[in-house]
């Protein structure tokens, strides 16, 4: 199923982000695949694994990052200062040997507790988010091949503080890998819901693969699921698993 799923990963086109000011949009970024999912726990960060060592075998140098987190922890950068980055960054860095990314860039934005009080107060601003995103992706774009980034949670998780995944994948020029548990009704109303608010940014979806299918549905759903996302979307069912 993974050697499936690499083969049949899209080739990327830079998407071309619509609603979002310009200032907050990388300039001319490397190809950036945005893992996003229709809600939490449902294999963003076990697609994000498979996806990057499927990419590993095809590129020289993927860099890797988590533009929104909220579940951190501590770390030594490169210069032996400790910063705090999401948890799934230090997994993909250490695991992936990823030494040409720095930790600095890797998590830019984190929404600890309290964050959200902060930035209705006008203690956090949009322009300084939008920076740190844009930063932390120019820079990894600038040693990397291509660019992988996870999103957190649900699609709109982070719109109370205008960086949703939608918003921060338009921000990198990417294109989505969209994650959703297994089944076809009620799959595809929620694929549905989080591809309408990346459209509503100007942000692709590219494929979709679909987590947790009972085992003896799998043919089934692949089968059903596949077509529709074809007749519907006119983009591929990548996985079933």
């Amino acid at each position: 199923e993974s050697t499936r799923f690499h083969r049949q990963l899209p080739l990327l086109s830079l998407a071309q982000p619509g609603a979002l000011a310009s200032p907050c949009r990388s300039p001319m970024p490397q190809p950036t695949i945005f893992v996003a999912a229709t809600r939490q726990h449902v294999g963003k960060t076990t697609v994000s694994l498979a996806l990057m060592s499927g990419l590993q075998k095809r590129f020289n140098k993927v860099g890797f990052l988590k533009p929104v987190g909220q579940q951190h922890l501590p770390v030594r950068d490169e210069s032996g200062n400790q910063l705090r980055v999401d948890k799934d960054v230090q997994v993909m860095k250490e695991y992936f040997k990823l030494d040409h990314v720095p930790y600095s860039a890797m998590s830019p934005v984190i929404i600890p507790s309290g964050y959200t009080a902060r930035y209705i107060d006008g203690e956090v601003s949009n322009e300084a988010q939008c920076a740190a995103i844009r930063r932390a992706h120019e820079t990894i774009s600038s040693g990397s091949d291509v660019v992988l980034a996870e999103g957190t949670g649900h699609v709109g998780v982070g719109s109370v503080v205008e960086v949703s995944n939608a918003r921060a994948a338009a921000m990198m020029g990417a294109e989505v890998v969209l994650v959703a548990n297994g089944g076809i009704g009620k799959a595809f109303d929620e694929l549905e819901m989080n591809r309408m608010m990346f459209a509503h940014e100007g942000v692709r979806v590219r494929g979709v693969v679909l987590n947790k299918v009972r085992p003896d549905k799998v043919e089934y759903v692949r089968s059903k699921m596949g077509r529709l996302l074809e007749q519907r979307w006119g983009v591929p069912l990548l996985g079933a698993v």
